[in-house]
């Protein structure tokens, strides 16, 4: 038997050997770098050191959990006795590829469905924050036009407060309305994504456990219902990840999945200010890899145009509608862009830091400081974990008109500084990101606690359906108690090391890993650009796409055409 089982057994070979190279990289770098702190007693070599030994560590485990999962079936069968093996079988291994029906999709959205209803009811109308009030006086008119939140999404609040409102007469039914449609719309994305592990024959344990995930977290039931782009920005990039992923595996006839990739790809673009950057990280790879498929297969001759180039139009339409919308149509609705500082969180909070920690600065470079905001109150706003404090004080009591009129000189002393103080321009970077990759941060994070009904100018409040005042207080309890649990067992951190771990594996197995290429994106986008280093809600798409790359990382690869 030994022998028959070394013959099943497949060894790593030089590409496995190969590809793991980065991650290790990768999950040095977490560690090392998201514990800051006690790196400073040590010195360069000892640091160093520290690098290695943890590149080396994370290799070996990333290469022994590539190993067990390409030969877990082989173990699994050798060692384990016929009955528990069939136990273990009939709950975790995959079946065979499911026939999909519309109705198991709505089935699964039913469930999500009626398992947000309670939140909708016990906070109806919505879960109102102020980003949402100040995009609803837009959208009535009673503020200027900004794009500083996505305008689109103020034009789908339009949408729903002037159809609403037409209908019953009530701002609080027309955001009822709104709010009920976000609703839907999330547990419809959430119901197609748990229709397509069952289509792919997900085994037993991991699908229930994927209903449980979408349709009984809390917080996806409070996303729901909270009055804000993430919930539709959420959609967009579940649904654009998927198509990405479907394009790259070829899967194309009759489903037209290149003008679905338009779609959602300018849907991501549209709803958040970083959706651009994910688009265009995933398109660069989406192009190559086709150039790499193409070269393999050869297979240009003999195809149509739209064969031939389907990736590069649908790349390029999307770009130029994204332009169109940023430059003609929004000017012409007289929409105002971003003020400057609101783009600027790194290169601000790289300089803030480098003064305030007494690097090397020159006189000069002092006084363009200076004449951007008050250095000598820099205690009263700077804050290296959270950049909003900083850019609100600059808004109120500096001038980032002169950023505006001088991009160039500030660029170059942004440069300037860095190049003389690149470690305080690391500390920075780390501080205003280590949330997103490291497993323990100093603070906790709200999941959704800013939210609830805020004051507002429409006389909106919170009329609870069908519940008693002692159930609302159960269920506020219940949510701080799941936040609170949330910040002991989970952190965004965990969700990036679960997310390259699952991507190794499938490059490790040889699959297509195309869907993680968003994820990877967006993560990139916050660390890029992130105001707040540990905010849940920006990388919530992330989380929720876990059950997903999950399935296709550890279970049976599937040949199927998938919708």
């Amino acid at each position: 038997m030994g022998s028959e089982m070394e013959r099943k057994i497949r060894r790593p070979g030089k590409y496995q050997f190969l590809l793991l190279i980065p991650f290790a990289f990768c999950y040095a770098f977490f560690i090392v770098l998201g514990d800051w702190q006690r790196s400073a007693p040590y010195s360069n070599t000892q640091n160093m050191a520290r690098l290695l030994l943890w590149i080396l560590v994370s290799y070996g485990v990333l290469l022994l959990l590539g190993f067990l999962v390409e030969n877990g079936s082989v173990f699994v069968a050798a060692y384990v006795p016929a009955g528990v093996r069939a136990v273990l079988s009939r709950l975790f291994s995959s079946r065979g590829v499911r026939q999909g029906h519309w109705w198991v999709w709505l089935l699964f959205s039913l469930v999500c469905l009626i398992c947000y209803l309670p939140y909708y009811l016990m906070y109806f109308p919505t879960w109102f924050n102020n980003d949402a009030v100040w995009q609803m006086e837009q959208a009535l008119g009673l503020a200027a036009r900004s794009n500083h939140h996505p305008y689109f999404h103020t034009m789908i609040i339009k949408v729903f407060l002037t159809a609403g409102y037409g209908l019953f007469h009530s701002y609080t039914a027309a955001v009822a309305l709104y709010t009920f449609f976000q609703m839907a719309l999330t547990a419809a994305v959430f119901g197609y994504f748990l229709y397509l592990l069952y289509r792919r024959g997900t085994g037993l344990l991991w699908l229930i456990l994927a209903v449980f995930f979408y349709a009984f977290l809390p917080v996806n039931g409070m996303f729901s219902i909270c009055m804000g782009k993430d919930a539709w920005f959420t959609a967009a990039f579940l649904l654009f990840l998927w198509t990405t992923h479907t394009c790259a595996c070829g899967r194309e006839s009759g489903r037209h999945p290149w003008i679905r990739f338009f779609v959602t790809g300018l849907a991501v673009c549209l709803l958040r200010s970083n959706g651009i950057f994910i688009f265009l990280g995933t398109s660069v790879f989406l192009i190559l890899e086709g150039l790499w498929g193409r070269r393999k297969r050869r297979t240009e001759e003999g195809q149509g145009f739209w064969k031939r180039y389907n990736r590069y139009l649908a790349v390029a339409a999307v770009l130029l509608v994204y332009l169109l919308w940023q430059g003609p149509v929004l000017g012409a609705l007289q929409v105002e862009p971003p003020d400057t500082i609101e783009s600027l969180t790194m290169p601000t909070q790289h300089l803030l830091c480098a003064y305030k920690r007494g690097g090397s600065l020159t006189q000069e470079e002092i006084d363009m400081l200076e004449a951007v905001v008050p250095l000598a109150q820099i205690d009263d706003y700077y804050n290296p974990y959270l950049f909003d404090m900083t850019k609100n004080y600059i808004r109120e009591h500096g001038n980032q008109q002169a950023i505006a009129d001088h991009r160039g000189d500030y660029a170059k002393l942004w440069l300037r500084v860095g190049l003389r103080n690149p470690m305080l321009y690391l500390e920075a970077e780390i501080r205003q990101t280590a949330g997103y990759y490291a497993l323990h941060i100093p603070h906790e994070q709200i999941l959704y606690s800013e939210y609830f009904m805020v004051d507002n100018p429409f006389g909106i409040e919170t009329q609870r359906k069908l519940f008693s005042y002692d159930a609302e207080l159960s269920m506020g309890a219940f949510l701080q108690w799941f936040q609170e649990f949330y910040n002991k067992v989970w952190s965004l951190g965990m969700n990036t090391w679960l997310l390259l771990a699952a991507f190794a594996c499938a490059l490790y197995r040889r699959r297509n890993a195309f869907a993680f290429v968003p994820c990877v994106m967006l993560l990139g986008s916050l660390l890029l650009a992130t105001p707040v280093y540990n905010e849940f809600r920006y990388a919530y798409g992330v989380f929720v796409a876990l059950p997903l790359l999950f399935s296709l990382s550890f279970g049976k690869e599937t040949e199927e055409n998938e919708k």
